[in-house]
């Protein structure tokens, strides 16, 4: 049965040590710990002097102060600090005694006050430590072995620790009583409990400290695990299935995790708005930079190329402290969406973090991309079509007047000689200005026709900034996706934990 828990033991911690790496758990969740020993009684029952006993040492006060102790005296390796147990131990209201034996290196003595004292502090401190004990060692003596306060606690907890019973101050004790309190004991539940007897003020009378002091080197040889009885065994492995419950709870449920993903995307989705618009009035200032060419009114030669575009001008313009603002709130939303609907929250800053870290490099970058073929090819498609018509025109419509007019010339000229009139000054005005008008209609035409270099800039910009944003969403949806596809892993694998 050791076996089976020290292995389904195994699995669970490596499985959360790979969750907390990428903090889909927190260092808080990690359950691996030292063995825990603590001896609980009453008053007066003898755990102090046990312990030094235990300890071969004076590391616990013992006399009158006793009964009013409101602290908790642990008993550790020199090797170990306070700050070096788990987070979670309620370490306040603490002394530290430290020894030098490397046998006893890996567990933690614990001598907590009085159950039965009238300081309800004490009582506190008791019930604050317990949950955290291993292995509880009971000391009662023959005078009280059926105490009110403690048995209450056996009886509640008695499933959740080993237990070691010791009935202290043997020298004033009968076999009666041991044999009576093993009774009890049976009769709260415990499967063939022994109770060890032992005298820690008169070193003459025969007891069984030796057994005791063997049967707690062997727990601790084994390190709480193989020498542990099918009780402790079976409420440990009850206990680590409470415990997959709890990461699993951890990752969250499916629509749980499902309307996360929504309120989230709801609120990146605004900010990202937010962001284009406030991208409108610098947008508006770059594009007044860019003029156009007024030279060559008569020609139609094309103005020069714009100057190549000066990427880190247009980051400075593009992305001010205000635009990395937005992205830091998207990425503080989603570790407060996380919270508010239960899901990892760590793991989802992490991820959005990373997948919106080039936010700057993409909107300028797509921002240069959509000036660059804008000014390339500037205006609207149709504007351009119809340009390209005028000037077409300007060539055409001239030559088809001139073809008109030479015909007509041809024609009475031939006529004149047969006897007809030759053509008069008047044909040869109105012909010329036929042809001019036909030449300065698609001329002008052109002309206005010609796309506005601010106006392209603006429209290259705007659509570089929404391409951009595009591009944010769609990461954030990757993302997410990612996100899903880790939980799903880390859900199969804590299944596969399962003895």
């Amino acid at each position: 049965m050791s076996v089976e828990f020290r292995r389904a033991y195994e699995l669970v911690k490596n499985w959360v040590d790979a969750a907390t790496e990428k903090g889909w758990l927190a260092e808080s969740d990690r359950s691996s710990r030292p063995l825990v020993v603590g001896l609980f009684g009453g008053t007066g029952v003898g755990k102090s002097s046990l312990l030094n006993r235990l300890a071969g040492e004076a590391i616990a006060a013992v006399g009158v102060q006793r009964p009013t102790s409101r602290e908790v005296t642990l008993y550790l390796h020199e090797s170990h600090a306070l700050a070096s147990l788990p987070a979670e131990f309620p370490v306040q209201a603490t002394r530290v005694a430290h020894h030098k034996d490397s046998a006893k290196q890996d567990v933690v003595w614990i001598d907590m006050p009085d159950i039965d004292s009238t300081e309800t502090s004490n009582r506190k401190l008791v019930f604050a430590w317990l949950p955290y004990i291993d292995w509880v060692i009971y000391v009662v003596t023959p005078e009280r072995y059926r105490d009110d306060a403690g048995w209450q606690i056996v009886r509640q907890r008695g499933h959740r620790h080993r237990w070691l019973f010791v009935m202290n101050h043997w020298d004033v004790g009968a076999r009666e009583q041991v044999d009576e309190f093993v009774g009890d004991l049976e009769q709260a539940g415990f499967d063939s409990p022994t109770v060890f007897t032992s005298s820690c003020v008169d070193d003459s009378t025969a007891d069984e400290f030796e057994r005791i002091e063997q049967t707690i080197r062997e727990a601790i040889d084994s390190h709480g695990l193989s020498e542990l009885k099918r009780l402790g065994i079976w409420a440990r492995l009850r206990d680590l299935e409470k415990l997959r419950a709890v990461y699993r709870t951890r990752l969250g449920d499916d629509e749980t995790w499902r309307r996360f993903v929504g309120t989230h995307r709801d609120h990146a989705q605004r900010i990202l708005s937010k962001l284009g618009k406030s991208a409108q009035w610098t947008i508006e200032t770059i594009a007044q930079g860019f003029r156009n060419s007024e030279r060559g009114w008569f020609t139609q030669t094309q103005p020069p190329p714009p100057q190549p575009i000066d990427l880190r001008k247009l980051r400075t313009q593009l992305w001010p402290s205000q635009a990395q603002d937005h992205i830091d709130d998207i990425v503080n939303q989603a570790f407060i969406d996380a919270e508010l609907h239960g899901v990892a929250a760590d793991a989802v800053q992490r991820s959005i973090s990373s997948s919106l870290t080039p936010a700057a490099d993409t909107l300028v970058e797509a921002a240069a991309a959509g000036l660059e073929r804008a000014l390339a090819k500037p205006g609207t498609p149709v504007a351009r079509g119809c340009r390209a018509l005028a000037r077409w025109g300007t060539y055409l419509l001239p030559l088809a007047a001139t073809a008109w007019a030479a015909y007509h010339v041809v024609t009475r000229y031939q006529q004149a000689l047969a006897g007809g009139k030759f053509l008069g000054t008047d044909f040869a005005t109105h012909s010329l200005l036929l042809i001019f008008l036909a030449w300065l209609a698609p001329f002008v035409l052109f002309r206005l026709l010609k796309p506005s270099l601010p106006a392209s800039a603006r429209r290259g910009l705007k659509a570089g900034v929404d391409e951009a944003i595009g591009i944010l969403t769609q990461k954030l949806d990757q993302a997410y996706a990612q996100l899903a596809r880790e939980r799903s892993s880390l859900l199969d694998s804590l299944d596969k934990t399962e003895p």
